[in-house]
């Protein structure tokens, strides 16, 4: 049985939307490897019922579970990438934000001794 939380109701409909997204992508890869169920269950050293949870969309469904059945599916890696600096497309334009509006080009030194 999952532990309850505080943080379930504070899951925008949105984030919920994604968690089920989630699980129903996963569900769709474990398919197209021919894995059934059970199997990924043995895989994932869990229960049948924590498979099933997690392919509904569960977000009571431990991060670690997740990165199990990634790891199954040979997907593991994309889950580093989640949130890499590289892809927080909303961190970079926060820092465009925080560009100098106006470039002045100060006046050039020419020291004879400048290489």
């Amino acid at each position: 049985m999952a532990r309850a939380t505080r943080a379930y109701p504070a899951l925008s409909e949105n984030t919920v939307s994604q968690i089920q997204k989630l699980g129903r992508d996963i569900a769709v890869a474990r398919k197209r490897r021919h894995v059934s169920m059970s199997e990924m269950a043995e895989r994932m050293m869990v229960n049948l019922k924590t498979v099933q949870r997690m392919e509904k969309g569960d977000p009571a469904v431990g991060i670690g579970i997740v990165a199990a059945a990634l790891s199954v599916l040979g997907l593991h890696r994309r889950l580093g990438d989640l949130v890499a600096p590289e892809s927080d497309s909303v961190a970079l334009q926060e820092d465009i934000k925080k560009l100098p509006r106006d470039f002045r080009k100060s006046k050039q030194r020419t020291d004879k001794y400048d290489f």
